[in-house]
């Protein structure tokens, strides 16, 4: 698009009101033209108006150069004076009616169309005779269209197209180039919230009817057309700012705050029913998916809330609380301006209670009776086929017949709602975060640095990957304050006052150490329950799975009542379709997915039968995506169990192959564990150093790779408490709690909480931790300098953070002169008994022959600085070394070293 294209004459038929303001247009896009041909600092003043336009173009058409092109632009500027109704002017007709006036009757048509017209011609003319070497700052490409400069300020500058929103910018070399000009800026206050309010009527209003008048000191006015289900109403609202800068909506009933006029728009309690009734039902949905799951549990279990662990920032210092406080103290926050949208992420593992504590958070804030409270809008990826965000937003609150994408966003700025999206990484990838951003950044840049969501995820690992993407993406151009909410673990008391009416305890205490360890989630709280009250033989996982299958086995009745799939058939049919969620990294599967894994359960194909009483399958929840019927799990835990059934009953090397390529979660590890303890009779050590070869001889290596997450959790759960010595390499774990005794040692890991209990010691190699705790032991549990690869340390005493305050609390003393000799001595001695060549690996000088595990006698990062002191003295050469594997390299003496 050009300049003629901005300011080209509409059509004839076009409405009088978007024609006059198309002359405001038309005269913005001289005066920035003058602006631009005087190539200096400026005193045009942004955003203005019809009359300062016309001012300013009167006063700067000099600059144009030329005496044809100066007079064009006076007669331009004079245009607004030309009268198109009985004794009114543009420039009246334009005043009066954005002022509130009545819409303007008896327009001479004709005359309006020869000022818009002789004004495009004029504009052209002045363009295309030269003046202006450069558009740029005050016009540029949007999305291929030109747009004209609007508002700018430190931080960011405004651009309007001929058509449609206006667009913010923060592109450095823009608002340098606008700081060197030195455009004056208008009523800053003021125009923001004329562009607010355009914004948030997007979601209200029929497209292209917003029409908005600032003209201080009067009221802006806004005329536009409020689109309902029944029709359209033409509005007429007024806005102004008090003395304290608060926006004010001047209603027919007084002045009201700005956030009642949206809530009026909406019919705010119509809006607050509607989606309760929705509401409603998903709740109901949830307790069926339980009551179907767990039929014998008949009696009333009362809710046992759950506690969440807040990070440090606006919701709280570091606390434990419950969950139902940490939404209140969300909810407190939300009308609260603070220049960055508040992101919250609820993280914790399938069947730990999200989306319950969710239903009930958004259940409340819908049925309190204040009438401006911030309400939660609850939105579920569970079973959607939605692809981004956008589209969810809009299958979400449809049924509400008031809201769409863009009137939920209006909402949340102005703090009425927050925005709650259950099951985030699902609608990015059943087990995938690589790129959490990308499906957030439209709506980030929407809320424009206000409002607050939630998003809830099963680990922490994404919330990780987005902050870490965060910190990547410096120049977004509205980052967010990520707040982590952490579910934590159920306690004992939660458990017991869950089944304190059961006698259950008995058969508990019977239970292997993994078993008791699931019996931290509400999920499988309630399963023990159920089994505890059952008095059945099987064991406790088995009774989960023949529970969840019983229902599925009545669905699948051939012919004279026969079962087409029995209970081990329809188990493996289950445990096929886990892994191939499971690697493609989708929520669901297809019709074909779901026949083809019944086909690889029975080794054979399917009859036609069975293919027809396959998809009734209810375990499996069927909904039409597009044209397909699409099935998924009703749980994730209970996907969870079936992926592990599925590693536990592979061949090795395909269960490898399979850990290697999925990033399991910590509940799958340590259900791994229980049916591998089952199926095998010992703890999946030999799975572990399988796969613990498979991601050592990854190369490149990333932390991020799935299989590190894998062997990291499954490691955690087998040797994390196991007694003597042990070792891991290249494993990324979110929790590792170290107990037992013996020296633990571990390379290239990467930890976010560490635990070392009294009776281990810990060497840290080429490692990462964020967190390491030593509450429970001491400072001499650290071998060498493992303290060098910690962020913070909590010891008995105090928190340390950053290497100053962790080698004060470890009471480290620098190594002297004397301490670096002596070390160099024995690395020297060392090479000089070495038989044969030093060769070592060319990223970080690790040896893999066991015949230089002298190297380690300090720590890997000694003997870096050593080589390195070496190569600089030129005592050392490194030399490239022709091997398989990872790169590796030789080190040659240049001289021959004594031995001590």
């Amino acid at each position: 698009m050009t300049i003629a294209d901005l300011v080209a004459a509409p059509n004839r038929q076009q409405a009088p009101l978007k024609t006059l303001a198309h002359v405001e247009f038309q005269l913005r896009v001289l005066g920035l033209l003058c602006a631009a041909a005087a190539g200096q600092p400026t005193t045009l003043a942004t955003p203005g108006s019809l009359d300062v336009w016309s001012r300013y173009i009167t006063l700067q058409s000099a600059s144009l150069g030329c005496d044809s092109c100066q007079s064009a632009a006076l007669d331009v500027a004079e245009s607004i004076n030309t009268e198109v109704a009985a004794g009114t002017s543009i420039r009246q007709m334009r005043n009066q009616v954005f002022h509130g006036g009545p819409d303007p009757e008896n327009v001479d048509l004709d005359t309006l169309h020869v000022v818009v017209s002789g004004n495009a011609s004029q504009i052209v003319a002045i363009h295309a005779h030269g003046h202006v070497n450069q558009l740029e700052p005050f016009f540029i490409p949007i999305n291929g269209e030109l747009a004209a400069l609007h508002d700018y300020s430190e931080g960011s500058a405004t651009y309007w197209p001929r058509r449609g929103l206006a667009t913010d910018l923060t592109r450095p070399e823009i608002l340098d180039a606008l700081a060197k000009l030195g455009p004056q800026r208008g009523d800053r206050l003021l125009e923001s919230f004329a562009l607010d309010i355009q914004k948030d009527l997007r979601g209200f209003a029929e497209r292209d009817s917003i029409q908005i008048l600032v003209s201080p000191p009067q009221p802006t006015v806004v005329r536009w057309d409020l689109r309902t289900s029944g029709g359209t109403i033409r509005r007429v609202d007024r806005f102004e700012l008090n003395a304290d800068h608060a926006r004010v909506w001047l209603s027919e009933s007084g002045p009201k705050p700005y956030k009642a006029f949206l809530a009026d728009i909406c019919n705010w309690e119509i809006l607050k029913e509607r989606l309760l009734e929705e509401l409603e039902e998903q709740v109901a949905e949830e307790s069926l998916i339980r009551e179907e799951l767990f039929p014998d549990l008949k009696q009333h279990v009362s809710d046992v809330p759950a506690r969440v662990r807040v990070a440090d920032g606006p919701f709280g210092k570091g606390s434990d609380v419950t969950i139902t406080q940490a939404c209140e103290r969300i909810a407190a926050r939300t009308g609260i301006y603070s220049s960055y949208t508040n992101l919250i992420t609820l993280t914790g593992e399938a069947g730990s209670g999200k989306t319950h504590s969710l239903l009930q958070f958004a259940r409340d804030s819908l049925s309190r009776g204040r009438e401006l409270d911030p309400i939660a809008i609850y939105i579920s990826s569970s079973g959607k086929s939605a692809n981004s965000l956008d589209t969810l937003l809009k299958a979400g609150v449809a049924h509400t017949l008031i809201l769409n994408e863009w009137s939920v966003l209006a909402l949340c700025r102005a703090g009425l709602a927050i925005l709650v999206i259950d099951g985030f990484d699902e609608l990015l990838g059943f087990r995938t975060y690589d790129n959490p951003l990308s499906g957030l950044k439209p709506i980030l840049d929407a809320l424009r640095g206000k409002g607050t969501v939630i998003l809830s995820a099963r680990s922490s690992y994404s919330e990780a990957r987005l902050r870490q993407d965060l910190e990547v993406h410096t120049t977004l151009d509205w980052p967010p304050y990520v707040t982590t909410l952490e579910l934590l673990p159920w306690r004992p008391e939660q458990l017991r006052e869950l089944t304190q009416q059961l006698l259950v305890e008995e058969t508990r205490a019977e239970m292997s150490p993994e078993i008791r360890q699931m019996l931290t989630t509400p999920f499988f709280c309630l399963a023990f329950a159920a089994w505890g009250r059952t008095h059945t033989s099987l064991g406790f996982l088995p009774f989960v799975v023949d529970t969840y299958l019983q229902r599925e086995r009545r669905k699948l009745k051939g012919q004279g009542g026969a079962e087409l799939f029995g209970p081990e058939v329809l188990a493996n049919i289950f445990s096929e379709v886990a892994e191939m969620i499971a690697r493609n990294a989708l929520a669901e599967v297809s019709e074909e997915d779901l026949e083809l894994a019944a086909s690889q359960a029975l080794d054979r194909d399917l009859s036609n039968e069975e293919k027809r009483r396959l998809v009734a399958l209810c375990g499996m929840s069927a909904e039409w995506a597009e044209s397909d019927l699409s099935f998924k799990f009703t749980h994730l835990a209970i996907a969870e169990q079936f992926l592990a059934r599925q590693v536990a009953r592979l061949p090795l090397d395909q269960a490898v192959s399979l850990l290697f390529s999925v990033a399991i979660s910590g509940l799958c590890a340590q259900l791994i564990v229980s049916i591998w303890r089952t199926d095998h009779g010992d703890v999946p050590t030999e799975l572990i150093t399988a796969l613990q070869a498979r991601v050592t001889a990854a190369d490149p290596y990333d932390r991020r790779l799935p299989g590190a997450v894998s062997l990291g959790e499954l490691w955690a759960k087998v040797h994390g408490t196991s007694d003597g010595g042990r070792s891991a390499r290249r494993i990324t774990v979110e929790f590792l709690q170290l107990e037992g005794t013996g020296r633990v040692s571990l390379s290239e890991a990467y930890v976010q909480n560490l635990t070392v209990g009294p009776g281990v010691e810990l060497r840290l190699t080429s490692s990462h931790v964020d967190r390491l705790d030593l509450s429970k032991s001491s400072g001499s549990a650290l071998v060498g300098d493992s303290y060098e690869q910690v962020l913070e340390l909590l010891t008995p005493s105090e928190l340390a953070v950053g290497q100053s305050r962790i080698k004060q609390a470890l009471g480290v003393i620098e190594a002297t002169a004397e301490d670096v000799r002596e070390i160099d001595n024995y690395y020297k001695s060392n090479i000089a008994l070495a038989r044969g060549p030093i060769i070592v690996s060319a990223r970080d000088f690790s040896p893999d022959d066991n015949r230089l595990n002298w190297v380690r006698d300090y720590s890997l990062d000694t003997w870096q600085a050593f080589i390195r002191r070496m190569q600089e003295e030129g005592k050392i050469i490194v030399e490239k070394v022709n091997a398989s594997g990872r790169l590796k390299v030789r080190l040659r003496p240049t001289e021959k070293f004594d031995r001590l």
